[in-house]
């Protein structure tokens, strides 16, 4: 199921990769939006029913990230917009947990190989690899609870 669900996840995010290197406006999304609509402070706060400094406040905190979820929600409606909001990840959630396995593997792999090489029990390199990829496999598929510590 965790497979099923990250693959779902991983689905629904691909389409908003793209937006990863979108950069907001200098002045914010909001007096952007606002802007581009000739839409002045005054209207935009009796819209949002505050006042002028109110929405001067908040354009600022969402500039300097302070913004609340919230507000920004109120603010989009305002300005007949949608609040789109997501975690995106930079690669698929199945190749994070990929590599975390791989990291976790190796370790394993290089403790326990330690161990077999004082033992002189050592296998060859073709044979550490397949163990190795099988290790990564099975902590792909079984996700232990050590897997991010």
């Amino acid at each position: 199921m965790k497979t099923i669900a990250m693959q779902q996840l991983d689905k629904t995010l691909a389409g908003m990769k793209s937006a990863l290197g979108v950069q907001p406006p200098a002045r914010g999304w909001i007096r952007a939006i606002r802007d581009a609509l000739a839409m002045s402070g005054p209207q935009m706060a009796r819209r949002m029913n505050m006042t002028k400094q109110g929405v001067d406040a908040f354009e600022k905190a969402e500039v300097s990230g302070s913004i609340s979820l919230n507000t920004l929600r109120k603010a989009a409606e305002a300005l007949d917009c949608a609040l789109v909001y997501a975690v995106v990840p930079r690669d698929s959630l199945h190749n994070a947990v990929e590599r975390q396995a791989r990291k976790l593997a190796e370790h394993s792999a290089a403790y326990t190989g330690h161990s077999m090489l004082l033992e002189n029990q050592l296998p060859g390199k073709h044979e550490r690899q397949a163990a190795l990829e099988k290790a990564i496999a099975d902590i792909v598929r079984h996700r232990p609870k050590n897997l991010w510590d």
